[in-house]
């Protein structure tokens, strides 16, 4: 075999390094002009799910503990918050799959509704059990 045929380190770094250089290029090629149809991330065909408030409504979905502990945490702060149900006594508890039930008194059936309509608009909450019960 000639002597300039056999392969040493060097030429093999020569023809990496080529290699390298030609993927690299074919993957700029490809990516630079979207789609053979046109499909870029401004006008993709498709509505697309606006996911600003996805790490919010996901946490304590997922099953875990901690997340139906923070989601719980946001439904107590949130009926806190509401002035005809502060201080009534309610209880939260929060279960895996964002699934949260409501206990305590309420005085009245607007009350109720107003206690579970405000758990259900907490990021996190997939379904409210009413355990809440009336005097």
């Amino acid at each position: 075999m000639p002597r300039h045929l056999h392969p040493t380190p060097a030429r093999h770094a020569r023809i990496a390094t080529a290699a390298l250089a030609l993927a690299a290029c074919t993957l700029l090629a490809a990516c630079s002009g979207g789609t053979p149809w046109g499909a870029t991330p401004q006008n993709l065909p498709v509505a697309l799910p606006d996911l600003s408030r996805a790490g919010q409504e996901l946490d304590g979905a997922s099953g875990s503990t901690a997340g139906a502990l923070r989601v719980a945490e946001r439904v107590r702060q949130a009926l806190a918050a509401d002035p005809q149900l502060a201080g009534q006594g309610l209880t939260v508890e929060g279960l895996e799959g964002g699934l949260i039930v409501l206990g305590g008194p309420v005085r009245s059936t607007g009350e109720r509704q107003r206690a579970i309509d405000t758990a259900r608009r907490v990021p996190g909450v997939s379904q409210v059990v009413d355990r809440m019960r009336s005097p």
